[in-house]
Parts: C-alpha cells; sequence; structure tokens
C-alpha cells in the first residue's frame, strides 16, 4: 500500500464485515494532540456506506416513538435492530483500543447508546448536560442522515461560565465526534432546522459495563 493510498483511507472504520484500522503512531499522535486540544475530533466515514444503507433499510422500516428525558425530547426506532448490530461492531476490542489511543483515555469496557432522530418543526428539543455518569467516558455521535439537514449542531460550553467554547457540525452521514466526557464541560444538540430530519447513533465508551447494554448483561458494574 502507498502512502498516498493509506492518507485516502479513515483511520478507523466500522463497515458490515467487521473493523478495519488504517492508522501510523505518528497519525495517532496528531490526532490526540488535536483532541486534546479542541476537545473534540471528528473521524470521518467512521461507518461505511455498506453499514449506512443496512441500517437505513431497516429505519424506513420502522415507527419511531417519542422519548421525553432529563436532557430533553426526541424519537427513537421501535426496532432496534440497527442499533443492536451497530453496538455489536462498536464494542469489538480494536475499536475500543483505538479509541483510547486516539483520546488517552485509561482502558474502556464497552460502549452503548442508542439511535435518535429530531425533526424539524417539532417539540424536539436538548437540553445542556454533562454525562457525567455511569462510568461515560468517551462521547460518541454518529450522522446516520440521508439527506443534509441544518442545525443540529454539537455546542460545548464551560460548566462554570457557560461561555460557548466551541460548535461543531457534523454534515457528512458516516462521520463520526468523539469528545470527553468531563465536569467542567456540558453540552447540547442545538435545534434542528430546515426540511430534513437529523437522525443519528450516540452514545458512550465507558470504563464499567453498562447493565442495562447487549454488553453489560449479567456483568457486574465495576468489572
Amino acid at each position: 500500500m502507498t502512502s498516498q493510498e493509506q492518507a485516502a483511507k479513515p483511520l478507523i472504520q466500522i463497515t458490515r464485515r467487521g473493523i478495519e484500522v488504517n492508522s501510523v503512531d505518528v497519525e495517532l499522535a496528531e490526532l490526540r494532540g488535536k483532541f486534546e486540544a479542541q476537545r473534540w475530533l471528528l473521524l470521518p466515514n467512521f461507518f461505511d456506506h455498506s453499514l449506512l444503507d443496512l441500517i437505513s433499510q431497516h429505519l424506513v422500516k420502522t415507527e419511531f416513538r417519542i422519548v421525553d428525558r432529563e436532557t430533553g425530547t426526541e424519537l427513537r426506532p421501535i426496532d432496534c435492530t440497527p442499533y443492536l448490530a451497530a453496538e455489536l461492531l462498536l464494542n469489538d476490542p480494536k475499536v475500543l483500543r483505538m479509541i483510547e489511543r486516539i483520546t488517552g483515555c485509561a482502558r474502556l469496557a464497552c460502549f452503548s447508546g442508542r439511535i435518535y432522530r429530531r425533526v424539524p418543526g417539532s417539540d424536539h428539543f436538548n437540553r445542556w448536560h454533562s454525562d457525567v455518569t455511569e462510568g461515560r467516558a468517551i462521547a460518541l455521535s454518529v450522522n446516520l442522515s440521508e439527506k443534509l439537514y441544518e442545525g443540529g449542531e454539537l455546542q460545548i460550553r464551560s460548566a462554570d461560565s457557560h461561555q460557548v467554547l466551541c460548535t461543531v457540525e457534523n454534515p457528512q452521514s458516516g462521520d463520526a465526534i468523539i469528545f470527553p466526557v468531563d465536569e467542567k464541560f456540558q453540552h447540547r444538540i442545538s435545534d434542528v432546522t430546515g426540511g430534513a430530519p437529523k437522525t443519528a447513533l450516540a452514545g458512550w465508551f465507558r470504563s464499567r459495563f453498562d447493565a442495562n447494554s447487549l454488553f453489560g448483561r449479567d456483568r457486574k458494574a465495576g468489572e
């Protein structure tokens, strides 16, 4: 493989067949420095097109129900099959070890989360929050939207001053954003506007197992 071919490949990509890792130590060091400096990082083509197509085929067939949480309201698919398939792939040890190397986070135990949708012109919203609970260490958001949506950006602010530190867009389907879970910072997803909904897979790489997840069942939280 030439250096040009290596550069064209995503650092890490989740496919229907499994996990593909294309990294070198120099690149990882640069990404870790960038992650630490700006407190977020974009992972291009994190889900490949074949996996995105498979998820979309299932989502188009299922109904969504509204979920009202402390952090806001959103829609979630009744059929959990697309999420569970993604969760299985995201818990591959190769993914966990790569996220550790990129972020400098201590050893991660698992990933868990959900798929959600927010529709423009609705009462779907997201409050400022920190996610500091239950061993959550690194947050992940993957764009699953079939059409380009407006709004729906990740915003990060200081928990003390409430000064907004950054606003991060993720318009490309399959791209992912990771950012640390830290009590010094809060985040939210801004309102979705325009004519297309935002659909995303969101969750957390955790330092201990989540008893409610596929990989946390029958395990103790401290394992």
